[in-house]
């Protein structure tokens, strides 16, 4: 490569250079800012070599081979920067043709520099091992705009080859895009947020020292979605209030997204520089018109429009005056004009009594302009008005019309009927008008006989015109008359009133009057009744009872009141109650019988039969049943059983819990979420409207048995030899022993690097029903042989009772211990009087780990302790034991020891025969004596000098001094 440089401005004189100098500091000569290099094609190839200048004023490259200007269809120059960049691009390269040195030309009016690159090619079937190759070329892809673009591109090489990338044949810039453009390790390329400008050819490139080779070129077209404009949400139209407000909302989308504007007619409310795009809210305040809006959403791909239109209601007119086409005794038809040009939602009719105090009632949701109005009274004036309803309101009523309902036969009897006897055969009665007279009333008609089992036919009649009042003659003395009442209009007879009775006998009271009950309680029934009038004065009444429709009648008698009360009654039950008045003259007539219930009352016994199931339905429920208390204890009617229960030995200060309600109807209730195995108190009451009575005697009931709650307690294992454990463990708390526990299992399994090896094995301790106790200071223990030596054993405990085994206890892991030898041969035998003399000889059966390493020997007397212990080497195998004593057995035990420890154990037992005792009692030094007794005592020879089990002692003893024999 090679460079040269022609400077103009240097060439003029002195003093010029000097006028001229600030002229050449504001102007530059070319200067190259990126050089081609060198390159090695491949024969029928591409290569492409860059250059780029800089320069004031901004120089020009162009290309050369051997000083002329390129020119060629297989080379290309691309020029950018505005001329002052140039790639000169040759395809397909040919050898040795294209073999040459290229000049990089870039001149501007300041002065000329160059630059060379070489080239050189070879053909595809001498190229170098480690030329680079294109695995994979990029391929055709078709992105939408603002979406991400990835050209792939592997290429191979030794050494590993650069990759670049060429668009439309010049070079890409990753760093020149502000990360939009990157290159990734892989060598692919990612377009960011693709834009049209990215449209193009695009080219991989893989170089390396080898040379450089281009992979097939791949476009990338990138696609912008056209859309025309649509409306997402359409304008609304609404109907307002006069002066209302509104908002009508429009949104519309495309691609490209349009503006959107409201226009009212021809007339534009969005100004044309303040359009949204996408959406437009119109907010329209205090409209008093109604008016068509119209929203435009416009784009590049067409004008589009919708049309809201807002209607301004208002309230109904009055409908006019109502018109009355039909009238009853209980109903009245009207029929109005709508006076509404707009339809109307329905009308609303009004209507009341002409009276101070009514009020109007209303009927709407009537959709016709007729309507009968039912369910009036008769006889009856009433003021009835219309009123239309639309979307907005209720408009103002029309004027109101005037109504009468037709007349009808009385609805309710004569009131307050009183009868007087005012001779010998003569009654007066009187009484009140009827509260409904559904009309005029016409007159009156008294009925009365002796016999009022007779129907009313056949009853005697005496009619009334226009008085409240009337006599009735030609009565028979002394007989008690029945006397109803009804009025008539000119419709019809209205109902009898009650019966009353009079007694034709002069003196003697009428019957008393409003007779009724007062005051009710579960005990008593208040009576009043108004006293009848009497010229010779009431002395007394007599009032007649009895329970239900045949119990005995009762009576009581009382002096002059105007109630009483009847006592000592049972709750509810119905009793009927008649009075009469008495005076000096003799009893009047009764009144006619007056029925009442007492009131309910708490239950006065408790339910029957309470019982529990069993065994219960589970270890935490218990069903209990019961039936209701006798019928003459219920008192009312039940409304239903509640049920208290609680642990039994609880104190009786603890809270029984009780069951919600139950029905009357059932006679048996599910109490659960129980303790297990539990002994549970119950008791149940019956309760009224009044409130509970009283509790059932209360019954033991208990849970049913479950599975142990938790696991034995204080689980300890203990190694006893190399094939055998102890197991210890304790019994669990009584609470969570759920049941009686039948027994325990122990389930031991053999262990490897922390998992099971092999099925679990099992022990069963079982108890009998004598071994079982509920406290938890039982203790139990299990022998386990048969094992593996130097084996590790995971060891749990688990309750069980007749549902099943409980909790497994942690695991306990323990190691046994090594194998151990089993019993040596041993022999004892006695020489020479007091010498015993041990041999033995190691035990018979051998293996690993259970060669003898030694002997441990345990001897002495029996009935000595300890026993005396020595150990000896495994090559010895005798001992001498001197100065046994006579008399005396001894025991001796000898074991094996491996690196395991001491193994089993041999016996032998040597009985050494007696002989007589070698050495003598020893006297103690203080004795009692006496004038004539002495007593001593002493200790028995040593052990050593016994020579057997002494079985007797002689005492010799003489005076001192004398030299006679001592006496035994």
């Amino acid at each position: 490569m090679r460079s040269t440089l022609h400077l103009p401005c240097l060439l003029v004189p002195l003093v010029a250079l000097l006028v001229l100098l600030p002229g050449c500091n504001a102007l530059s000569a070319p200067r190259f800012t990126k050089i081609p290099v060198d390159q090695i094609g491949v024969s029928g190839g591409v290569v492409s070599f860059m250059c780029q200048a800089t320069g004031d004023p901004k120089p020009r490259v162009t290309w050369n081979k051997k000083g002329k200007k390129v020119n060629s269809q297989r080379i290309e120059t691309i020029e950018f920067d505005e001329g002052a960049g140039a790639v000169l691009r040759i395809q397909p390269l040919r050898a040795p043709r294209d073999e040459n040195i290229y000049e990089c030309v870039a001149n501007n009016s300041e002065g000329e520099v160059t630059v060379t690159a070489k080239l050189s090619i070879i053909r595809e079937d001498l190229l170098p091992m480690g030329f680079p190759n294109i695995d994979m070329s990029p391929q055709l892809k078709v992105v939408e705009r603002t979406r991400t673009a990835t050209m792939l591109c592997v290429a191979s090489g030794n050494p590993d080859p650069e990759i670049t990338w060429f668009k439309d044949f010049l070079p890409i810039d990753p760093s020149a895009s502000n990360g939009r453009i990157k290159q990734l390790r892989s060598g692919a390329l990612q377009i960011e947020n693709a834009e049209e400008t990215d449209q193009g050819k695009y080219e991989c490139v893989a170089s390396n020292v080898e040379g450089v080779r281009y992979s097939a070129p791949a476009n990338l077209y990138v696609r912008v979605r056209r859309v025309p404009p649509r409306f997402s949400i359409m304008p609304t139209s609404h109907e307002i209030m006069p002066g209302g407000s509104v908002n009508i909302t429009c949104v519309a989308v495309g691609s490209p997204m349009p503006y959107v504007k409201w226009m009212l007619n021809a007339e534009d409310l969005t100004p044309e520089d303040e359009m949204p795009v996408g959406r437009n809210v119109l907010e329209l305040s205090g409209v008093h018109e109604s008016a068509n809006y119209t929203c435009v959403a416009i784009s590049s791909l067409g004008i589009i429009e919708a049309v809201a239109q807002i209607i301004v209601k208002s309230l109904p007119k009055p409908p006019g005056t109502p018109v009355v086409t039909e009238t009853t005794p209980t109903s009245v038809t009207i029929t109005w004009d709508s006076g509404n040009p707009d339809p109307v939602s329905y009308y609303i009719i009004q209507y009341r009594a002409k009276s101070p105090d009514s009020k109007f009632e209303t009927v709407d949701g009537i959709t016709t302009t007729r309507y009968s109005i039912g369910g009036l009274y008769p006889n009856t004036e009433y003021e009835i008005r219309v009123s239309a309803f639309n979307t907005i309101g209720q408009g103002p009523p029309s004027n109101p019309v005037e109504a009468r309902t037709g007349e009808q036969a009385p609805a309710s009897p004569p009131r307050n009927i009183q009868a007087r006897i005012i001779s010998q055969n003569t009654v007066m009665i009187r009484w009140e008008e009827p509260e409904e007279p559904n009309g005029q009333i016409k007159g009156y008609r008294v009925y009365y006989t002796v016999d009022p089992s007779q129907p009313m036919s056949a009853w005697q009649i005496h009619n009334v015109q226009d008085s409240v009042i009337t006599t009735v003659q030609s009565l028979t003395p002394s007989k008690t008359y029945t006397i109803r009442v009804l009025a008539f209009t000119s419709v019809g007879d209205g109902p009898f009133s009650d019966a009353i009775q009079v007694k034709v006998l002069l003196g003697v009271p009428g019957q008393p009057a409003k007779f009724q009950v007062g005051k009710v309680s579960d005990t008593s029934i208040e009576l009043t009744w108004e006293p009848a009038y009497d010229k010779e004065g009431i002395v007394s009444y007599e009032l007649l009872y009895k329970e239900g429709k045949f119990g005995s009648q009762m009576k009581k008698t009382f002096g002059p009141s105007s109630s009483y009360t009847v006592e000592g009654l049972r709750a509810n039950t119905e009793y009927s109650f008649s009075l009469a008045a008495v005076s000096n003259r003799g009893i009047g007539a009764f009144t006619s019988e007056v029925v009442q219930k007492t009131s309910q009352a708490r239950p006065s016994a408790p339910p029957q039969d309470v019982k529990c199931a069993s065994p219960s339905p589970s270890s935490t429920s218990l069903l209990v049943s019961w039936h209701p208390p006798p019928a003459e204890s219920q008192n009312g009617a039940l409304a239903g059983y509640v049920v208290h229960y609680q642990v039994a030995g609880e104190e009786d200060g603890a809270e029984a819990m009780e069951k919600p309600a139950v029905p009357p109807t059932s006679g048996e209730v599910l109490l659960q979420e129980l303790e297990k195995w539990t002994q549970y108190r119950v008791t149940v009451a019956a309760f009224t409207s009044k409130g509970p009575g009283p509790e059932s005697q209360p019954i033991l009931c208990r849970t049913d048995e479950d599975v142990p709650g938790a696991p034995p307690r204080r689980v300890e294992v203990e190694v006893i030899n190399s094939t055998a454990i102890q197991v210890s463990w304790r019994s669990l708390l009584p609470e969570r022993q759920h049941g009686q526990i039948r027994g325990y299992q122990v389930h031991y399994v053999r262990v490897e690097n922390g998992e099971s090896r092999g099925l679990p094995r099992i022990k069963d301790v079982m108890l009998a029903d004598a071994q079982w106790e509920m406290d938890d200071t039982a203790e139990y223990e299990m022998i386990i042989g048969g094992l593996q030596p130097e084996t590790t054993y995971s060891i749990t405990v688990a309750a069980y009772t007749t549902k099943g085994d409980g909790a497994r206890s942690k695991p306990k892991l323990v190691v046994t211990r090594g194998a151990v030898p089993g019993p040596p041969s041993l022999s004892v035998t006695r020489e020479m009087g007091t010498v015993a003399v041990v041999r033995w000889r190691p035990p018979e059966a051998s293996g690993p780990g259970l060669e003898v390493q030694g002997y441990r020997l345990q001897f002495g007397r029996k009935d000595v302790t300890p026993l005396a212990t020595l150990e000896f080497t495994a090559q010895e195998q005798e001992y001498t034991v001197s100065n046994v004593h006579r008399g005396a057995t001894y025991v001796f035990k000898i074991s094996a020891k491996s690196r395991s420890g001491f193994g089993e154990e041999a016996r032998q037992e040597l009985t050494v025969p007696e002989e007589a005792p070698k050495g003598y009692p020893q006297l103690s030094e203080g004795s009692n004596a006496t004038c004539c007794s002495l007593q001593l005592s002493w200790q028995p020879p040593m052990l050593a000098e016994r020579n057997g089990a002494i079985t007797e002692y002689t005492l010799a003893y003489k005076e001192a001094g004398s030299a006679a024999s001592p006496a035994n």
